[in-house]
């Protein structure tokens, strides 16, 4: 999964997204964080996944590349509903997503 944003601060685009997921009940089981130029989203509900976006600034942005994926057992059923239900908000906060 590639994700492009138009912001190059990979601070403001976390924030970003954290603002599209507001209220959703999404919100209280994944959280976006910045650990040094990755992005690390986590997924606890029955089970830690963790996804490890790498980030890129380029002329026209960022482009955050996913490149580690560590899935709970409990979650692998749950894996394609939930991960479209994160590119919706990616999306929402601007972003643009590709396989």
């Amino acid at each position: 999964m590639n994700v492009k944003f138009p912001e190059k601060d990979l601070g403001v685009i976390i924030e970003k997204i954290k603002a599209a997921l507001g209220g959703r009940e999404l919100g209280k089981m994944v959280s976006f964080d910045q650990a040094g130029n990755e992005m690390i989203v986590t997924i606890s509900k029955f089970g830690t996944s963790t996804l490890t976006f790498s980030n890129k600034t380029v002329a026209d942005g960022s482009h955050l590349k996913l490149e580690n994926e560590k899935i709970a057992f409990a979650h692998r059923a749950l894996k394609g509903e939930v991960t479209d239900k994160i590119v919706k908000v990616i999306q929402q906060a601007g972003g643009t997503v590709t396989a």
